[in-house]
């Protein structure tokens, strides 16, 4: 029995030899052939891409190993963020410059288009543009070029994206006319059509409606009928289905906004998917259907739920949808104004980050870049170049500050909103949050005493008497039962602070609260604002309210009225 368990054991490890003998011996071409013509995210291409791995290391190919980790990156749709770190990680082993560029760039493509995660794609595209510096290497300096747009677009700096998609447009087509290989002539056009689709996005943003018809249909004509490019054939058919609707024909806009919707919708493209709705929708509502405009917006509302990614355009959706349930559905009215309210808040969450990161990382370093070039000309040429530089970086500097205040008013703002929210802007006792780690303090109070204090402080505080102007520590302590050194130890020991600024909190803190809950204190002047809330003057006032919030009251009133969309 021993001898035939024997045998059965090197028969099967003689056979796995001989398999893995057949494995070596088809070549890596063999292997790629089985899947490189394959549709993006096709799985079925995965056996083979593991195959080519797996014989990559076998034969420390270390070239064919990041061949074959690029492939899991465009094959395998679950695990996509993963073959691209393992492409890095090859590519940093290689040290070569350029390819360090396209997957680093390959990475953010896949932050941008699959998770809409503007930061992070923003960061691999900056990354890919460093390293695509001195290479020479055209194509991928203006794929690089092309994603940097798509963040200008994102941003509303439609005038330059459209400067960026030009030119890009401009390099792909002339491409090709030149002999290359069949899978870089797919790449030149795919990048071509790409390039057009969004000349015609931002053309259109900018209302160039002519030009954006134009591009559309030429890019429509283009990829007709061909297999290879259906996924961009709907993309212009979409962008004609948006301008038919522009031009009231109807019936024309619903019939191309149908026919590009499957393909879209099946490459995984949920943000385009989404504008296809509300198009649709808007169709429905202007042909007085409301049940079916419902539906639409509805489907618009769960592509927001589920990716937390809206595009601007589509904000309207909720405004219908709020208006259509203001005396029938008070429940869905508040959650579709709740939407709306988290959509601008996600919208805008990215933007001081990118804003700034891509005028800092890759405008100023442009205008660098051009100093560094201009440099190495003549001697008569280099006042020019330092005028222009020295305006660019003037122009630069006025917009971070006009940018950086803005942000900062809108960071304050959203800070203040959501301490509110949360129940924590409030003047609270030091002593009721941290007593199980609290360090017993020198005091002059008795237990007694403070918690007589504590008492009648606090009715002090939920009977709004700090309202009444004129107020002193002494007048207070009086009011309380005690005296003005007993009550200043008190606060200092228990509130954390001094007692001028412990009324000042409370003062600012109310009227900060009824700002937030009360619209008609939005109209109020600052006066008045200061008079409510009992400090007298009105100057006293906004300096207290700017060092306890963070931001100026008007600012604050001005930002308040803007989310609520008051004018």
């Amino acid at each position: 029995m021993k001898k035939v368990s024997y045998s059965f054991v090197v028969l099967f490890i003689f056979s796995q030899y001989l398999i893995s003998q057949q494995r070596a011996s088809v070549s890596f071409a063999e292997i790629r052939k089985q899947y490189e013509k394959m549709n993006i995210d096709d799985k079925r291409a995965m056996p083979y891409v593991r195959q080519y791995i797996q014989k990559a290391k076998l034969e420390n190919n270390i070239p064919k190993l990041l061949q074959g980790y690029r492939d899991g990156r465009q094959f395998d749709l679950e695990h996509k963020i993963n073959y691209a770190d393992s492409a890095l990680q090859v590519s940093r082993e290689l040290g070569k410059k350029d390819e360090l560029s396209r997957d680093h760039l390959s990475k953010g493509i896949i932050y941008y288009f699959y998770d809409k995660d503007y930061k992070k794609a923003l960061n691999q595209y900056l990354k890919a543009y460093e390293y695509s510096k001195g290479l020479h290497d055209e194509y991928q300096y203006h794929k690089v070029l092309y994603h940097l747009g798509i963040v200008k677009q994102h941003l509303g700096y439609y005038r330059e994206a459209v400067e960026y998609f030009q030119d890009c447009a401009q390099f792909y087509r002339s491409g090709l006319s030149l002999k290359m290989h069949e899978n870089e002539q797919f790449n030149y056009k795919k990048a071509y059509y790409n390039s057009l689709h969004q000349l015609v996005v931002s053309n259109r943003y900018l209302k160039n409606f002519k030009v954006s018809d134009s591009i559309s249909r030429l890019g429509y004509r283009l990829t007709e009928n061909q297999e290879d490019f259906t996924l961009e054939n709907s993309y212009f058919l979409k962008s004609i289905g948006i301008s038919q609707f522009l031009n009231n024909n109807y019936a024309g806009a619903k019939a191309s906004l149908e026919k590009a919707l499957p393909v879209i919708r099946n490459r995984n493209d949920f943000a385009w998917t989404a504008v296809i709705y509300y198009y649709m929708g808007k169709i429905a509502e202007v042909q007085q259907d409301e049940a079916c405009a419902v539906v639409y917006y509805g489907k618009v509302d769960s592509i927001f739920t589920r990716h937390e990614f809206i595009f601007p355009e589509v904000f309207k959706s909720y405004h219908y949808l709020i208006d259509r349930y203001k005396k029938s559905n008070v429940g869905k009215q508040l959650y579709y104004t709740n939407q709306l309210l988290k959509a601008d808040s996600l919208l805008m969450k990215d933007y001081p980050y990118l804003s700034l990161k891509l005028h800092k990382e890759y405008d100023r370093k442009n205008l660098m870049d051009q100093k560094d070039d201009l440099e190495r000309l003549s001697a008569k040429k280099m006042w020019t170049a330092k005028s222009l530089l020295l305006l660019g970086t003037v122009i630069l500097s006025l917009f971070v500050i006009r940018y950086f205040k803005d942000r900062q008013i809108k960071k304050q703002y959203n800070l203040l909103q959501k301490k509110m929210a949360e129940g924590t802007y409030t003047v609270r006792d030091i002593g009721m949050e941290n007593h199980e780690e609290q360090v017993p303090r020198k005091t002059s109070l008795t237990p007694e005493m403070t918690a007589e204090i504590m008492e009648k402080l606090e009715k002090f505080e939920q009977e709004l008497q700090f309202k009444k102007k004129g107020l002193t520590q002494k007048s207070i302590a009086r009011k309380l039962g005690t005296n003005s050194h007993y009550l200043s130890v008190y606060v200092n020991e228990n509130k954390g602070m001094n007692f001028n600024r412990y009324m000042a909190e409370l003062r600012i803190n109310y009227i900060t609260q009824l700002l937030h809950t009360n619209q008609k204190y939005l109209n109020y002047t600052i006066e008045a604002l200061a008079e409510e809330c009992g400090i007298a003057a009105r100057q006293n006032f906004s300096k207290l309210f700017f060092e306890i919030n963070g931001i100026r009251p008007a600012d604050y009133i001005r930002k308040r009225k803007q989310e609520l969309g008051i004018k």
